[in-house]
């Protein structure tokens, strides 16, 4: 618990909340994802369940005393054999009112201790928009080193935003 708010792993039965959610921070902050309201998977109730259920791409959240969701992070594995090492942090959202009071921190904190118990796992990587430097500077405190940027990465009616690349290892001995 943080005052408040109890960080937790989302389940199945949360994927309906989840697809809420992910509706709202595609439409909140547009140039921080990948996905779009028109064709994001992550909208996709089934898709979520299963996600959901998957040991190697799990959501965490960090609730209110009335359970609502007020900050996700998402970790994703890769399943190819030659790229199995890495493993992303993806979908980091925390709503506008429950801004500022360390909860990104707490939930990419319970991902990265979850990724950190994977065996065979090396490297953890994420990017960033160059819009979000607060965000890109929680990466750096959390120690994720920007490694290049990928111009005009996300284009968002007509405006083009560059992206951050940034790893750390798996495990910080």
């Amino acid at each position: 618990m943080i005052g408040d708010f109890r960080i937790r792993r989302l389940v199945p039965a949360d994927a309906a909340e989840y697809v809420a959610l992910r509706r709202e921070m595609l439409a909140d902050t547009p140039f921080a994802f990948l996905g779009d309201l028109d064709d994001d998977e992550c909208l996709d109730l089934e898709v979520m369940e299963a996600r959901l259920s998957s040991e190697e791409s799990p959501i965490f959240c960090a609730e209110n005393e009335d359970g609502e969701f007020c900050s996700v992070a998402g970790f994703y594995r890769d399943r190819r054999a030659k790229m199995r090492h890495r493993g992303t942090v993806w979908g980091v959202y925390t709503r506008p009112e429950s801004r500022r009071l360390g909860l990104s921190r707490r939930v990419i904190e319970t991902a990265l201790h979850h990724a950190s118990a994977m065996e065979g796992l090396e490297v953890l990587q994420l990017s960033v928009s160059v819009e979000a430097p607060g965000a890109q500077a929680l990466y750096e405190s959390l120690g994720f080193t920007a490694w290049g940027r990928e111009p005009r990465a996300v284009m968002v009616d007509g405006r083009q935003v560059d992206e951050v690349h940034m790893w750390r290892a798996a495990t910080t001995d």
